[in-house]
């Protein structure tokens, strides 16, 4: 057994150790957020590495398999052991955020069973902020429960996008005179917790990888919100294109979309 001993099936075990591992590993990032010691590309000079990225999934993943040894990990820096039962995990969701010094960067931890995420936590180091959700159960952060906004018009409504390229500025011409404002947060786990606390009302999404999307989804949904591609068919976790909303801007959302 490992240091957190909740080798057990119920959800509510899981979720406690996802919140406990998150917020071990956020109190680590912390030490170098900033100011890492090593930085690295990845696919290009705008994609973004560290080593605190690695450190912290194999602390994570460690947890995992002294704790659910049986189950598979997907993570975002070269862990795949597919499973019915699997973890997801993204180390630092937000990495350039972090590198900077900016507060929005995020752990990110689902456990998904056939495919359908059943616990997730997003946790805010820098903000001492943990979202997390059980299926059925409701969405939280830090013990009180949250909901999604009930703005109802896109002019009453304020929006997040990512950054991609030949897209985002498209989009942002597209709605700089329909919303309240759009913003660009540096990550989606982060974005779309934001929007199931009632904070934001969408955030569209060009491209993701499970390990983005997986716990944040569960969290949204949970907390009465809507997740879809962009021609607005209901989207699990292992999509590219992404609306997340309140649900009542949605189809709004995916009408604009028909113009870029």
């Amino acid at each position: 057994m490992g240091p957190f001993d909740f080798f057990g099936g119920d959800p509510m075990d899981r979720l406690d150790f996802a919140i406990k591992i998150s917020r071990k590993v956020g109190n680590v990032l912390l030490s170098e957020w900033g100011r890492p010691a090593l930085v690295s590309q990845k696919s290009s000079f705008q994609d973004l590495v560290t080593d605190m990225d690695k450190k912290v999934q194999d602390m994570i993943i460690e947890a995992i398999r002294d704790n659910f040894p049986d189950e598979g990990v997907l993570a975002e820096e070269g862990v795949d052991n597919s499973s019915n039962k699997m973890w997801i995990i993204d180390p630092i969701d937000g990495t350039v955020n972090f590198v900077f010094g900016l507060p929005s960067f995020s752990i990110s931890i689902a456990y998904v069973e056939n495919g359908k995420p059943v616990v997730g936590v997003v946790h805010l180091p820098a903000l001492n902020e943990t979202y997390y959700a059980v299926k059925g159960d409701g969405a939280y952060k830090n013990g009180e429960k949250i909901e999604v906004s009930k703005r109802r018009r896109l002019k009453e409504s304020l929006g997040l996008m990512g950054f991609f390229k030949n897209f985002s500025g498209k989009l942002l011409s597209d709605l700089e005179d329909k919303v309240v404002r759009v913003r660009m947060l540096g990550s989606i786990a982060v974005g779309v917790s934001y929007i199931a606390a009632g904070k934001a009302d969408f955030y569209v999404a060009k491209r993701s990888n499970p390990w983005d999307v997986a716990a944040a989804i569960l969290i949204l949904k949970e907390a009465g919100g809507r997740v879809t591609d962009f021609n607005g068919n209901e989207e699990g976790i292992f999509g590219k294109e992404y609306v997340f909303s309140n649900g009542y801007v949605h189809d709004e959302i995916i009408e604009r979309l028909k113009n870029i």
